[in-house]
């Protein structure tokens, strides 16, 4: 199979191109002087004339001469006098004399319109929503000027929408100052049997803020083996102007994304867009070889916590019965039963460590519900059982909590690898010479799949760690190899490089450091860039023969239960380490999870269910994207809705701690 090129025709449906019909047929609507004016049939067929319905003047309107001449009568006509009160509203605040007063509003329908298209991505709606008796009746009630839409119109303006917010992505991508690091992953939709592919975009800002954009939420063509899925990605990268920025590729651990980003390399090395050979472009992710860690442990520990799930879910399955433990739970051992049971799911690991957890919690209100119900009694747990639950809890929770580190999407992880690595290192090794023999078999089944995996830390990732000023170790070579070629970039194209790795005057320093961090002196407190460039110039001549690497370890270690930003730190100090910032700015916006792109997914099963199943894979895609970018632009923040108390019990397979690698 050939790897797609800038040479070959791209088809219209190709993820990219098939887009443009629906941003076509936007720019063809009509224009809005025919509210005004009234078309006129002529005997002549290729003649057209328009009859103001204020004065009855008739003007001669074709097509080729516009539209200009009709809408300078509209803006002068006597007869016009009689103002549309429906594009008045009464003023929530009267005026001073206290009379309501009426300003002018002016009704756009292509707003009105966006904002439909918006309420059908963000709520995961049908487009025949819009058809709907009561939505109609609605938008009628808020806006009597709205002309009603076809379910087919709302899905030609989501496509159009999705069209000028990936225009505008683009941008974004291209104006980023440093590479751009990738996370991707499959997944096979239940209800059509297609196999989708996800993939998010990761990079630092001017700013110095990190950030994250679905590029691709496309259904592939099988087969599904890793020469097409490679053929894919080359096709979306081109298309997204971003094949010669790209920095990592993080992927999970199967055969064929070992096959994917060999011929990915050898791709980028004919186009010379891949750093020291491709030594640091593929990261494993982290969450999932966790996850396969801990689940080779726990089958050994499946007698006691199988007596948890099947006491939970046997309590769980009768409302009757749920309603009566909690009330037991409230009134005879006072516990906040906001927090419910939790239900395991047999894929997600820390979903048992959440289910051990909840029952460890209500373990009192458990023991008496098995001496009242005989049914029930074949899950009681016996007090030494009961400690060694509480034992395994205290262990995996180690595990869980670097899962949560390492499956952040928001904030920067790559120098957070290495210290949760150790970590779960240490804690094995810990536990094994520990005095609870039960956990030892367990425990060393789990520390087979960690050397299997980890027996060698990550190099790039170690690399990262470096650059987070709380750990400074022994990988230097790797790094300085790395901090070389970013010497020579920054040599070669200086007067660009300058200008991204300088901080904008517009971004103000976090203060948020400053509530979480006292000791934020021990590093400088505030930066004024001046003063720290003029100290930085005074000092080189003096160290002119040590690199910026070299300067940066003789730094002292910052504690490390230290509180910092390390994207804000490296904001502040990129004028004193210039060459090495953009180092910096790469390595931290590396994801070691793909749990960026596993959040698709689960959006994804709200787009695609049993009654969207006939979606074309373009809308999903669309949906799925402007989703995504409009969660980017803080705009779910704006609209979301805190969820009831009463939801959570039916919800909880839906956290996001519990997604699944």
């Amino acid at each position: 199979m050939t790897m797609a090129s800038s040479n070959t025709p791209i088809p219209m449906d190709d993820g990219f191109n098939e887009y443009e019909s629906a941003v076509k047929r936007q720019k063809s609507t009509t224009s809005k002087v025919w509210d005004e004016m009234t078309k006129l049939e002529c005997e002549n067929k290729n003649e057209l004339k328009a009859q103001c319905n204020h004065c009855k003047t008739i003007f001669f309107a074709k097509s080729s001469s516009g539209t200009s001449h009709l809408r300078r009568h509209l803006n002068s006509c006597l007869k016009k006098v009689n103002k549309d009160i429906t594009q008045y509203t009464i003023a929530t605040q009267p005026s001073p004399e206290g009379v309501p007063s009426i300003k002018n509003y002016k009704f756009d329908a292509d707003e009105c319109r966006k904002a439909i298209s918006t309420f059908l991505v963000c709520g995961k709606h049908s487009f025949r929503t819009v058809e709907e008796p009561g939505f109609r009746y609605m938008m009628r009630i808020a806006s009597p000027n709205f002309k009603n839409i076809s379910r087919y119109t709302a899905a030609r303006d989501v496509l159009m929408y999705y069209a000028k917010e990936r225009d505008r992505v683009k941008e974004e991508l291209a104006k980023a100052p440093g590479l751009i690091c990738l996370t991707s992953d499959n997944w096979n939709s239940e209800h059509t049997n297609d196999e989708y592919i996800c993939v998010t975009a990761h990079w630092v800002d001017k700013d110095w803020k990190l950030q994250k954009r679905i590029i691709r939420f496309r259904a592939l063509f099988p087969p599904y083996d890793g020469l097409n899925i490679a053929d894919e990605l080359v096709l979306c990268l081109s298309q997204w102007g971003i094949d010669k920025k790209i920095f990592s590729f993080t992927l999970d651990n199967a055969f064929y994304n070992d096959v994917m980003v060999s011929y990915l390399k050898n791709h980028f090395r004919a186009n010379r867009a891949i750093l020291c050979d491709g030594a640091f472009f593929q990261v494993r992710c982290c969450a999932h070889i966790l996850n396969l860690i801990v689940k080779a442990g726990l089958e050994l520990a499946d007698d006691v916590v199988g007596k948890i799930r099947n006491g939970i879910r046997y309590i769980r399955k009768s409302g009757i019965r749920r309603k009566r433990f909690y009330d037991v739970a409230d009134k005879s051992f006072h516990l906040n039963v906001t927090k419910k049971l939790r239900q395991d799911v047999c894929v997600r690991w820390n979903s048992n460590y959440l289910m051990l957890e909840s029952s460890l919690y209500y373990k009192d209100v458990l023991d008496y519900w098995g001496q009242r119900d005989k049914d029930y009694q074949i899950f009681a747990l016996s007090n030494e059982e009961w400690e060694n639950v509480a034992i395994l809890c205290k262990f995996l929770k180690v595990f869980y909590d670097v899962t949560c580190v390492f499956s952040g999407s928001n904030y920067p992880t790559a120098n957070l690898y290495f210290r949760g690595v150790w970590k779960v290192h240490k804690v094995l090794l810990d536990t094994v010479k520990g005095p609870y023999s039960f956990l030892t078999p367990m425990v060393k089944q789990m520390q087979e799949k960690f050397n299997k995996y980890w027996a060698e830390y990550s190099l790039i990732l170690s690399c990262a760690a470096i650059l987070d000023p709380h750990f400074v170790e022994t990988i230097l070579s790797n790094l300085r190899l790395l901090f070389d070629e970013y010497v020579k970039k920054s040599k070669s194209t200086s007067s660009s490089l300058a200008g991204s790795s300088n901080v904008s005057d517009k971004n103000p320093i976090d203060s948020g450091l400053d509530e979480h961090n006292d000791s934020s002196a021990d590093f400088g407190g505030y930066f004024d860039e001046s003063d720290d460039y003029k100290r930085y110039l005074n000092e080189s001549s003096t160290r002119s023969e040590k690199s910026q690497l070299d300067i940066y370890l003789e730094e002292p270690e910052l504690e490390l239960n230290s509180q910092i930003d390390v994207l804000d730190y490296w904001g502040k100090s990129s004028v004193r380490y210039n060459e090495l910032s953009l180092l910096a700015r790469d390595l931290l916006a590396i994801s070691i999870s793909t749990v960026a792109s596993e959040l698709a997914f689960s959006m994804g099963k709200k787009v695609i269910t049993p009654l969207r199943s006939s979606l074309k894979p373009k809308t999903v895609q669309a949906v799925v994207c402007l989703d995504d970018w409009m969660r980017a632009k803080r705009f779910s923040a704006e609209i979301g809705c805190k969820k009831d108390d009463d939801d959570d019990d039916d919800d909880e397979d839906d956290d996001v701690s519990s997604i699944v690698f």
